[in-house]
């Protein structure tokens, strides 16, 4: 009996690398992280370095939670 759980990990990865293809990987990395796929595997699927995904990874958030500076006018 097939294996279905290792089929619909293959078909998650492979639209996984679909929808990120022409994303940056820094973009990639947090799109995957947000659909629930662990460092690891975004590395294997970026092509990237485990730490590498990290920092990508935490350098976004850091620009996200950057509250924008006020302008005195």
């Amino acid at each position: 009996m097939p294996d279905e759980s290792s089929d619909i990990n293959k078909i998650a990865n492979l639209l996984a690398l679909m929808v990120t293809q022409d994303m940056a990987r820094s973009t990639a990395a947090t799109t995957l992280q947000a659909c629930g796929f662990s460092n690891r595997e975004i590395a294997g699927l970026t092509g990237s370095a485990e730490n590498s995904v990290r920092a990508m990874i935490s350098q976004a958030r850091k620009k996200t939670e950057k509250p924008e500076k006020a302008t005195n006018g």
